[in-house]
């Protein structure tokens, strides 16, 4: 198995159509969706129709995402909720056919991590057998939307409880975060389910442009290099962030240039 190339995309049919024409024209063979608040008001219809509009240019779904759910939460009615997303995030991304679904881990703030992982092992562990009877892969993301995972530390204590936890690897994140992406990518990459494209370029210390891959601040060779020696096979998907390199004409501009440097990287 090889890397696989995406980006992520919009929702909405007519976004998305375009969004499937563009990445079979370009090289790339999945889209990512992802969702916040609104995802509470998502109807099957709708997960049907994007759908349509991928099997229609011969594209699939490489990830559906859930942002900002608490599924830790110490309110009953907040978990209560949060759980009946995950349930419909499991159900939605088997419609859209994607492969991999991603949240946070949740968070039970003022609490010490022990405690924390005790919990997230306690509501996951039901939900990991849901997962892999969808057909489906699940990773999580750090730092940051409602995840106690605040550090490489914090990762390899939850990994001593549940070692089939994989991780959304977003090497911007940690350096914006003032880790060493590098290290996490060393020594944990085959703790590595999903990876984020997204460049950041800093001058001053202060981000001051989130460009296409290469253009930035982030040693890709490095991570590519981390990533062969962990033989990771997943996707590579591309991000388009930030107020000038995410909308209309620099977004495509940002997604061509991208896949052309990320390129040098794949076989």
């Amino acid at each position: 198995m090889q890397m696989k190339l995406a980006f992520i995309g919009e929702w909405d049919v007519a976004a998305a159509d375009a969004d499937a024409r563009f990445a079979r024209e370009h090289g790339f063979e999945g889209i990512e969706y992802n969702h916040w608040s609104g995802f509470r008001d998502l109807r099957r219809e709708d997960v049907s129709r994007i759908r349509c509009a991928l099997d229609k240019h011969g594209v699939r779904a490489s990830m559906l995402g859930l942002w900002g759910w608490n599924h830790l939460s110490p309110d009953a009615a907040e978990r209560r909720q949060a759980h009946e997303m995950l349930d419909r995030l499991i159900e939605f991304a088997g419609v859209l056919g994607a492969e991999y679904i991603v949240t946070g881990c949740g968070d039970i703030p003022g609490e010490p991590v022990g405690r924390k992982i005790s919990e997230f092992a306690a509501v996951f562990t039901p939900v990991f057998e849901k997962v892999e009877k969808a057909g489906l892969k699940i990773a999580f993301y750090a730092l940051h939307g409602g995840s106690f995972i605040d550090s490489l530390g914090t990762c390899e204590r939850l990994w001593e409880v549940m070692p089939q936890v994989k991780l959304k690897f977003d090497p911007a994140n940690w350096e914006h975060h003032g880790d060493d992406y590098l290290e996490v990518v060393r020594r944990y990459g085959h703790k590595i389910g999903y990876v984020h494209i997204k460049e950041h370029l800093s001058m001053g210390g202060r981000l001051v442009s989130q460009p296409p891959a290469g253009m930035g601040d982030i040693q890709w060779g490095r991570i590519f290099a981390f990533l062969y020696e962990h033989n990771y096979c997943g996707w590579l998907s591309v991000e388009p962030h930030g107020p000038i390199w995410s909308r209309g004409e620099m977004r495509r501009k940002m997604l061509v240039l991208s896949r052309r440097y990320i390129g040098q990287y794949l076989v």
